[in-house]
């Protein structure tokens, strides 16, 4: 499974493995608790703590990835950003959205080709699927 996160795209994998790995400080009882406002709870704290964690945490974006996969069935991207000034997590802003595979796929080999920047990714998802957007709050 592919997942956009800020400006990265993560092949997940098998959710379950993932999640099941033993780097989530999480029991796996505890994955099925989680709601929708939990992970964006914890989105927004990582994010406003490190708003590039895409690049600089990769290990651990892609869990939180698969977290909202896991947690927020359709749910494929995620854009997360901390505006200048932020004094705390509730100003980061959230988006969420289902991007059609193909976008994903697309994107996901322009990484690997070390051709993707945020410009193609918001006009390739962000400009195109408004009718899927919606925002966290």
């Amino acid at each position: 499974m592919l997942f956009l996160f800020n400006e990265t795209v993560f092949d997940l994998g098998d959710l379950v493995s993932v999640l099941q790995d033993g780097t989530i400080p999480l029991p796996a009882a505890q994955f099925e608790t989680l709601t929708t406002g939990h992970l964006t709870l914890l989105l927004r704290e990582a994010l406003f703590v490190d708003p590039l964690m895409a690049t600089n945490k990769p290990d651990r974006t892609k869990h939180l990835a698969a977290l909202i996969a896991y947690r927020a069935p359709g749910a494929n991207a995620v854009l997360g950003v901390r505006p200048a000034g932020a004094t705390g997590p509730d100003d980061v802003g959230l988006r969420f959205a289902n991007v059609p595979m193909i976008i994903l796929t697309y994107l996901w080999k322009r990484q690997k080709d070390g051709a993707l920047d945020p410009e193609v990714i918001n006009e390739e998802v962000w400009h195109r699927v408004t009718e899927n957007l919606h925002s966290a709050y």
